[in-house]
């Protein structure tokens, strides 16, 4: 957008450059000029010229004394017009505020380092590891997953302050002002979208893949009769019964008044992808005054999509980037996690929150209420680890995230300072439209302008070949001479001849436009 600026800031001074050098020559014909106007005329395509203009043009500046030691003002000179000035001033106030307009378009059109749009390039890209939750295996047996467990857990807890009140359609593509990696929440389930990362840059350059995952719970409320039992001979156990079946025993392992506790199943018995738990409210006698039991199973769905954001996976890569059923029941287990067995206990583990916590509320909780917090615990347990878990570079791709730019247009400003720029360029034309087409309009050539002006330098001779511009417009012989752009008409249908006219000598008429016909 600098670029833009540039050329077009660029292209408006060469355009109105090139209006005052055809202008010129209307303003040549105007009246006798002294030989420094007629100069700094021919040179308005400089600023500066126009300026000194203006100041030697100015009315009464030579009766100002402290002025006439300046260099400039000490030229000055009656030209017998009271507007010169003005109109040098106005096409100087034109070139600057067209210059300040062109220049204010960049304060408008902002380009900002932006993460929410990145550019895709060549090279390594970077993923969460989804083929297991801990890299220490201390111990081979069926045990080996325990740091996997306890490493789901403490993701789950990190995510407690993850956003998760985004619906599926609004996708969040910068992460700079959110606490964490968003949350997707549905009807009955949880959402997540993981993030393909730039190796170097992976927490400024990333994008949001079209690889998702939904947690789900399914809970059944049991009927609960009494209190808990915490008998001498046996572990403590909680009456209840579901609907149409009789009263059972429901062990467990730990509670603590007033909060709920969680107890997973360290087995599959609801599928690979899949945790059963058993949860219990255990009461207070104040504002929870019963228990409550509930039977659940906690799901996360296979990784969908993603195709178009690799191409020419290895069954290896595959692994990594969709991960394996044993790393999704682990997840969906992740809110009854320990790592360890507690009290001989190894066919489960629990954890109990605090009353009054994000995993415990303090109120009585219901089926719904369930439900949701066991989604949550499990989907945040993935986006926790996809944010900052274990890596996997996937090699050669074309989908690596690079900082992108966002442009920001401030639509009502840059309209209006684009209108103004156009009013000055068709002000600019109007008037050379009017005016330019009023006399012989020569080239820039330095023999057109040298033959142009000879009846000036041959007043001097060839002795003043060497002479600079100043000592030929202060030489005796032409000091105080005043000159114009004319023409003397042809005689018996001769071309009309074009001529300098000395004021004085040739006293002709200033004429409203040249006349149609052939020069010379």
């Amino acid at each position: 957008m600098l670029g833009l600026s540039l050329g077009l800031g660029l292209n408006l001074a060469s355009s109105l450059k090139r209006y005052a050098v055809i202008l010129r020559w209307y303003l040549l014909t105007r009246r006798y000029v002294s030989l420094e106007v007629f100069d700094l005329i021919l040179g308005l395509e400089t600023l500066t010229k126009v300026g000194k203009l203006m100041i030697i043009s100015l009315p009464g500046i030579r009766r100002v004394k402290p002025l006439r030691k300046l260099p400039w003002f000490r030229e000055a000179r009656d030209d017998g017009t009271r507007f010169t000035w003005i109109a040098c001033l106005l096409w100087i106030l034109i070139n600057i505020g067209a210059q300040i307009l062109v220049a204010a378009l960049s304060l408008f059109w902002p380009v900002d380092p932006s993460d929410a749009v990145p550019l895709m390039t060549y090279g390594n890209v970077l993923v969460a590891d989804l083929n297991t939750w801990s890299l220490d295996t201390p111990d081979p047996t069926w045990w080996a997953n325990s740091t996997s467990m306890e490493a789901a857990w403490v993701a789950g807890m990190e995510a407690i302050v993850y956003p998760d009140n985004f619906r599926l359609n609004e996708t969040q593509t910068d992460l700079s002002s959110l606490p964490g990696t968003p949350l997707y929440k549905a009807d009955g389930y949880y959402e997540y979208k993981f993030y393909n990362r730039n190796p170097e840059h992976q927490y400024t350059n990333y994008v949001v893949s079209s690889r998702i995952v939904q947690s789900r719970a399914t809970c059944e409320q049991l009927e609960t009769r009494g209190e808990y039992v915490d008998p001498d001979d046996g572990p403590m156990y909680m009456e209840g019964r579901e609907e149409g079946k009789d009263w059972e025993h429901y062990l467990l392992p730990q509670r603590t008044t007033g909060s709920i506790t969680w107890i997973g199943s360290t087995y599959a018995f609801c599928g690979p992808r899949c945790t059963n738990f058993t949860v219990f409210q255990d009461s207070d006698n104040a504002d929870i005054k019963y228990p409550s039991l509930f039977l659940c199973n906690s799901t996360l769905s296979h990784i969908t999509g993603g195709e178009s954001d690799f191409t020419n996976l290895a069954d290896s890569d595959k692994e990594h980037i969709y991960g394996n059923d044993d790393f999704a029941r682990i997840a969906a287990g992740s809110m009854a996690w320990t790592g360890y067995a507690l009290n001989g206990w190894d066919d489960r583990q629990t954890r109990s929150y605090l009353r009054g916590s994000k995993w415990s509320p303090y109120r009585i909780i219901s089926k719904d209420d369930v439900e949701d917090l066991l989604s949550r615990f499990t989907i945040g347990a993935v986006a926790a680890f996809d944010d900052h878990g274990i890596r996997y570079t996937v090699k050669n791709q074309n989908s690596r995230p690079m900082q992108g730019q966002q442009l920001t247009v401030d639509w009502p400003y840059v309209l209006g300072l684009l209108g103004g720029i156009c009013f000055i360029q068709l002000a600019a034309l109007v008037c050379l439209i009017a005016f330019g087409n009023k006399s012989i309009i020569r080239d820039e050539s330095f023999f057109s302008l040298a033959m142009l002006l000879s009846p000036v330098v041959n007043r001097i001779g060839r002795v003043g070949m060497n002479l600079s511009g100043d000592e030929i417009k202060m030489h005796p012989k032409l000091l105080w001479k005043r000159i114009r752009y004319d023409y003397r008409e042809g005689k018996n249908g001769e071309p009309n001849q074009v001529d300098i006219f000395f004021q004085g000598r040739d006293d002709a008429e200033v004429r409203r436009s040249w006349a149609p016909g052939v020069y010379n």
